[in-house]
């Protein structure tokens, strides 16, 4: 039970974790060797250029991840599950991104100072994560041609992931990691958080659908 629990856990965050950092670094590469490219005044074509390799970056890693999920389940069809992989993670990332930054602004302009901004951090972040994990996992199950293995990796890997991210972000609060909070800013605490609380949600959410993709070899 331990191990592919491991092996799926280790695959999801190497893999997908793997994918954005390269293609970041190679995006923030490109971006500094182009001609007259500056932070202070970023030119819309250079963004869209740094942007490229990011975007397969992006897209490498959810076939790889797709790949390794398929291969836990003992699945052979490579391109299928690279398809699932790239399909699954990449749009609702993406969706959830754009999502997010409409809603934000208004929850903590009308919110933030009533609740906090730690909470509004959470309601909109903990769901993110769920919905992140579920259908991604959701992609993978349609990859295999199974609708029920589908609809239950949805469930069971998005819960996963989603009180993952939900454990690790009020550790966090408890050890004074406060998103919002006085100094926050300087110590890029919504970063650190975030960044905790989806990588755990990653390795947990990797590690349930690993057991579950096991059961049906």
């Amino acid at each position: 039970m331990a191990k592919p629990l491991l092996q799926g856990a280790f695959l999801t965050v190497l893999t997908l974790f793997g994918g954005l950092a390269i293609g970041f670094l190679l995006g923030t590469t490109l971006y500094n060797v182009l001609p007259g490219s500056t932070i202070e005044n970023p030119l819309p074509m250079h963004i869209t250029l740094a942007a490229l390799p990011a975007l397969v970056g992006f897209l490498a890693g959810g076939a790889a991840w797709g790949i390794g999920m398929g291969r836990l389940a003992g699945a052979t069809e490579t391109r299928r599950l690279a398809i699932a992989g790239m399909a699954g993670f990449g749009p609702v990332v993406l969706s959830v991104a754009l999502f997010l930054s409409v809603i934000e602004p208004p929850l903590l302009a009308n919110f933030g100072a009533s609740t906090g901004i730690h909470r509004i951090f959470t309601l909109v972040f903990v769901p993110s994560a769920f919905l992140i994990a579920g259908i991604s996992a959701w992609a993978i199950g349609r990859g295999l041609r199974n609708n029920a293995l589908a609809v239950s990796l949805f469930w069971r890997v998005g819960l996963a992931a989603g009180v993952s991210f939900l454990l690790i972000n009020l550790i966090m609060e408890a050890s004074g990691w406060v998103v919002g909070a006085p100094g926050a800013g300087e110590r890029f605490t919504m970063l650190t958080v975030m960044g905790l609380g989806n990588v755990g949600a990653a390795f947990v959410g990797g590690g349930v659908m690993a057991l579950r993709l096991r059961k049906t070899e």
